[in-house]
């Protein structure tokens, strides 16, 4: 018995580019888009919605240059 699945499809916010997903997409998957190459996350499910991914290695806030001298 061969059973159809059906592909999940979200829109890559930089180029609209449909995204695909084969399995059911989690919070918080990561996917490149093919078309613009954007890294991306899901941040909804229902209907599915992508944004941006936070690249937590390139945080430009460093704890150390912060001083509190209000």
């Amino acid at each position: 018995m061969i059973t159809k699945h059906s592909v999940k499809v979200g829109a890559c916010p930089e180029c609209d580019a449909n995204i695909s997903f084969s399995k059911s997409p989690f919070l918080g998957q990561q996917k490149t888009c093919p078309e613009c190459r954007s890294d991306l996350e899901v941040i909804g499910l229902s209907p599915i919605e992508l944004d941006w991914a936070y690249d937590y290695d390139d945080d430009d806030y460093d704890d150390a240059d912060y001083t509190d001298d209000f």
